[in-house]
């Protein structure tokens, strides 16, 4: 495939817009009238607002308005335009802000090159509601080599491949994070203003449905390193948070054919991984183009330089910036 047909428009205004077509098994078009409010006529005419919102935007110079990008933002936020408008804001803002950490995602830089080939990530499917389901196995983190900035690009890459699966952006997403072999190091090398940054991107720059994360044999050592972490995230993220002191706890929650075979189930990591590693490599043009949108992100800087108590939740739209730094 060439370069410039994985490439979308990043016109405000283009001439004419994509007609989308909705191509998902049934269970999604069911998950996204139950649970995002979706059916044609809705996204139809959200869509179409979006457009002219992006069009009339003083500070945003260029984005992409294809059905397929504006999609994640509007079943992020449940169909509320005016919120779908607003995170999209804020993702384009973050990118501008902070792009030592957001952009140039690409697969083949060494240091994401490896962390993909190091095991580090695998993703093992979609369970019988439609939510992925992924797995990081942290010990694998070359802590040696790679600092926080590094370890943030590698999800931030990771976050805009899974988003090109529409199933993800409908059913969302179960995360496995498996300490097993971790040292003090893997969590040492995070910095206060490191944290702040990723858990906002996490928690509420990306449209991303995290559904449930499962935490296996997280060291008693590293406690006050994430309480601290999540200080920066709203309670609804918390409260989806489950910590396993076994495998076995953890794989009780989940079919025998996402677990990967070290945790007693049936997956191959190395097949996942070359599969993952190829999706990567195909999406590679169209995540490197997200670069090409511009907005004046000094006119949000307040979005990352305030210290409000105020708390947001997951769901609800940009407001205000980031809570007191306070250790549970």
């Amino acid at each position: 495939m060439s370069n410039t047909s994985n490439r979308f428009s990043v016109e405000k205004r283009p001439e004419s817009y994509d007609k989308y077509e909705f191509t998902l098994p049934e269970l999604y078009r069911k998950l996204a009238k139950e649970e995002l409010r979706e059916d044609d006529e809705i996204r139809e005419q959200s869509l179409e607002q979006m457009r002219e919102w992006i069009a009339k935007h003083r500070y945003i110079r260029k984005c992409r308005t294809d059905s397929s990008f504006l999609l994640r933002f509007l079943r992020f936020r449940k169909y509320s335009v005016p919120m779908a408008c607003e995170a999209l804001e804020r993702y384009l803002a973050m990118r501008e802000t902070f792009p030592q950490w957001f952009k140039n995602l690409d697969c083949n830089e060494p240091a994401l090159r490896q962390m993909l080939e190091d095991g580090v990530f695998v993703r093992l499917g979609t369970d019988e509601t439609g939510r992925m389901v992924i797995h990081f196995r942290f010990a694998q983190f070359n802590v040696e080599k790679f600092n926080a900035v590094q370890e943030g690009r590698f999800t931030a890459l990771l976050i805009e491949s899974l988003l090109e699966w529409e199933e993800m952006q409908i059913g969302g997403v179960r995360v496995v994070v498996d300490f097993r072999g971790s040292v003090m190091k893997h969590f040492g090398i995070w910095g206060v203003s490191d944290m702040k940054i990723f858990m906002d991107a996490v928690n509420r720059s990306y449209p991303l449905r995290l559904r449930q994360v499962h935490g296996v044999k997280f060291p008693k050592f590293a406690v006050p390193i994430v309480n601290l972490l999540l200080s920066f995230a709203s309670s609804k993220l918390r409260d989806r948070i489950m910590c396993h002191e076994s495998v076995e706890s953890m794989a009780e929650n989940f079919d025998a054919s996402l677990l990967l075979k070290e945790c007693g189930g049936h997956a191959d990591p190395k097949s996942l991984e070359a599969d993952f590693l190829k999706h990567a490599e195909e999406r590679r043009d169209v995540i490197l183009a997200l670069d090409e949108m511009e907005i004046d992100a000094r006119r949000y800087s307040s979005l990352w330089a305030s210290r409000s108590t105020e708390e947001h939740e997951v769901e609800a739209g940009v407001a205000g910036s980031f809570r007191k730094l306070a250790v549970d």
